[in-house]
């Protein structure tokens, strides 16, 4: 069987490389659909990304172009990509979707930190299978679009068109090399890591920019005047929390022994102090297989983020991790923000035993002296929060994947009539 990937950018190779490596194992023909175009910021693939899978074909297809004679011309059997119903329709490419399915193309969404309960319930007229992490996360899913699910469900059996299988992305956790990660940092492999995962700037939401952003306050404070954010000079003025943060954590490091590392990105566009306050700075995010983020979080003993989708890979990877709740005005409108952002006891974001939760403002204070041992993750917490919002920590979500596909395809091929044994 050939199956296609749409791998338009790396955060899509990162969610089904696991997915890809197992696929070809099971010796089924890959093609790797890759879009040249890329233009969102550390996202273009480049060839070095897919040398990780040498035995695939990967085809350009650019953003926009016809989808289905590219699939004919390769004999894809099988589509596959994270949120597939919303990346093809916003490509866009949602009128071929019949004509894929007419030509008898199977169609799979795979989840991406929790993204499918944003998904339109529409997918599921159109798609063979929408896969969930967990089934905590699919009952969410029908939950929040009650209404709209109801009718979709007048066509469709939801059941038949969903499966719970784990994270595909998650699986990588398996292929770190520890040891290679610590020496490549420059960390001991006896010492300690603290990671925090640096704030996005680069989204509308000004208080990070105008409150938590680099440079003088003064200056801060007059574009946030001149940008109709008069409301946060009062804020800005109180000094920049950011900072006091970043000082926190490096104390933090200091009396534990502990190596401080930021991971960032381009597009988080950090203020200057936080390469200064750090041990590491890892600004580049060029690892696809296994990804940056993962490498790091598989030698860390303790993760702080902004109610990042960091928090699922340091649950996977047993570590405790710490999430700080910033505005978030850019995401109020997505399906399930309460769920996934509101900082409620037992939440996706506040999971006492493994996730412990802060407001911006006293996240600092969280850290004043304590050590690593008070963050030692609670083995019973973990186990119900991995059955909650990760479905599995083997690291074999992708095979369950494959097995759903394989067995879905089987039912789709015509059973060939059986012959007459020769006189």
């Amino acid at each position: 069987m050939t199956i296609g990937f749409l791998v338009q950018r790396k955060g899509f190779l990162k969610v089904m490389g696991s997915l890809i490596r197992e696929a070809i194992e099971r010796r089924h023909q890959v093609v790797l659909l890759r879009d040249p175009t890329e233009r969102k910021p550390g996202e273009a693939t480049v060839d070095g990304d897919f040398r990780h899978w040498p035995e695939a074909r990967v085809v350009l297809h650019r953003r926009g172009e016809r989808l289905l004679p590219l699939l004919r011309a390769e004999k894809v059997r099988v589509l596959v990509g994270p949120s597939l119903y919303q990346t093809l329709e916003g490509m866009p490419l949602g009128s071929e979707l019949d004509a894929i399915r007419g030509e008898g193309v199977g169609l799979y969404a795979v989840d991406y930190v929790f993204e499918t309960i944003t998904s339109s319930p529409d997918a599921y007229r159109v798609l063979d299978r929408i896969f969930y992490t967990s089934e905590h996360q699919r009952r969410l899913h029908w939950d929040l679009l009650r209404d709209r699910f109801a009718v979709v469900a007048r066509d469709v059996r939801l059941v038949e068109r969903s499966a719970v299988c784990g994270s595909t992305m998650l699986d990588q956790l398996a292929l770190v090399d520890r040891v290679a990660v610590k020496r490549r940092l420059g960390v001991a492999p006896e010492q300690p890591v603290v990671l925090l995962m640096s704030l996005k700037m680069a989204v509308p939401e000004p208080w990070r920019r105008y409150v938590w952003g680099g440079g003088p306050a003064l200056v801060r404070a007059a574009l946030a005047v001149s940008r109709g954010q008069a409301g946060l000079v009062p804020e800005i003025w109180k000094g920049n929390g950011y900072r006091t943060l970043a000082e926190a954590i490096r104390r933090f490091c200091r009396r534990t022994g502990a190596a401080f590392v930021v991971k960032s990105r381009e597009k988080n566009r950090d203020p200057v102090f936080l390469r200064r306050l750090a041990d590491v700075f890892v600004e580049r995010d060029d690892e696809v297989f296994p990804y940056s983020s993962i490498q790091l979080m598989a030698v860390s003993d303790l993760c702080i983020h902004f109610q990042s989708g960091a928090v699922l890979e340091a649950a996977m990877a047993g570590v405790p991790s710490i999430s700080i709740k910033v505005p978030q005005s850019h995401l109020h409108e997505y399906p399930g923000h309460q769920e996934i952002f509101g900082g409620g006891e037992g939440s996706l974001q506040n999971f006492p035993g493994i996730v412990w939760f802060s407001t911006h403002e006293a996240a600092g204070r969280l850290l004043d002296g304590r050590t690593l041992a008070d963050f030692r993750p609670d083995p019973a917490a973990r186990r119900a929060y991995v059955e909650r919002y990760l479905g599995f920590d083997d690291t074999r979500s992708s095979g369950r994947v494959l097995d759903v596909i394989e067995s879905d395809v089987r039912v789709r091929l015509p059973v060939a009539p059986a012959t007459a044994p020769p006189v």
